[in-house]
């Protein structure tokens, strides 16, 4: 039996990934890592049957006893009950209020106590903090996406900041700096009707388009920073998410304008799982 083998979980709003790894090597297990699709607008049967299918593979190829489960997911979540909070976010509405920590011992044969869940902001600066060896610096992460993630990482610990709710403008951050809020004001620019962000950056004969939109998303981000971030002093801010991928379009003006060194992320979800499994003391 291996004592240091610990599964690792990210669940997002259209996909599971399921790893093992040894805590000790800090390397994945016997090439136990499995990915699946997820409906998060589905039916609680058929999602729970989606993760299954990521988790069982990861377990299967493992073949060993784990220790600890670590689970990344999107709030609102109870995170230290592992109760699903999810109401009126268009994903997972149909595991309101489900006690997922029960689910996964019951199903899996984990000990309840051995089961811990992270908010997948909080989760994504972990992994950037264990990568870029970030340990003894103040350090914002926003994960820039379907919405904004925000969490710290300094000194007295890890917080969420739960700032793509804070005001901003006439509404909130999440309303200007995300998929949705790029979308909406090209939406006021041109007739064309983008899908997504990456339609935006890749779509031939739309540079004029790609140019609003990114200068756009700079500004936003140039006030938001100093709004919420600058004052919390942090040494670097990490960027992650789908839009962060498009940084040759924002990033050399972001770090222009502003005093505080932006890195992207590494964008390497096994640094997500290997940031979570390095919080766990295995005395403990």
């Amino acid at each position: 039996m291996d004592n240091n083998l610990i599964l690792c979980i990210d669940i997002g709003g259209t996909h599971i990934t399921a790893a093992v790894l040894d805590r000790q090597s800090m390397s994945l297990h016997k090439g136990a890592l499995a990915h699946e699709q997820v409906d998060s607008q589905g039916t609680k049967e058929n999602i729970l049957m989606e993760w299954d299918l990521a988790i069982t593979e990861a377990l299967h190829r493992a073949g060993d006893k784990i220790q600890a489960v670590f689970v990344s997911i999107p709030g609102p979540f109870d995170y230290e009950r592992g109760i699903c909070l999810m109401d009126g976010m268009h994903k997972y509405q149909s595991l309101l209020h489900m006690d997922v920590k029960s689910y996964f011992a019951d199903r899996y044969g984990f000990r309840p106590e051995t089961v811990f869940f992270f908010n997948d902001a909080l989760a994504f600066l972990l992994g950037e903090v264990y990568h870029y060896g970030w340990r003894d610096k103040t350090v914002v992460g926003l994960t820039l996406g379907t919405g904004l993630g925000s969490a710290l990482y300094g000194p007295l610990g890890l917080k969420d900041l739960n700032y793509g709710s804070a005001k901003f403008r006439d509404g909130i951050a999440e309303d200007y700096i995300s998929t949705r809020g790029v979308l909406d004001f090209l939406s006021t620019q041109t007739d064309y009707r983008f899908k997504n962000v990456k339609e935006v950056v890749q779509e031939r004969g739309k540079e004029k388009e790609r140019t609003a939109a990114f200068a756009f998303l700079t500004v936003a981000l140039l006030d938001f920073i100093g709004m919420y971030i600058a004052p919390l002093y942090p040494d670097v801010i990490v960027l992650g998410g789908s839009i962060a991928k498009a940084h040759g379009l924002f990033l050399e003006e972001l770090e222009q304008r502003q005093s505080i060194p932006v890195k992207i992320a590494s964008m390497d979800e096994m640094n997500l799982f290997l940031g979570m499994a390095s919080t766990w003391n295995l005395n403990d």
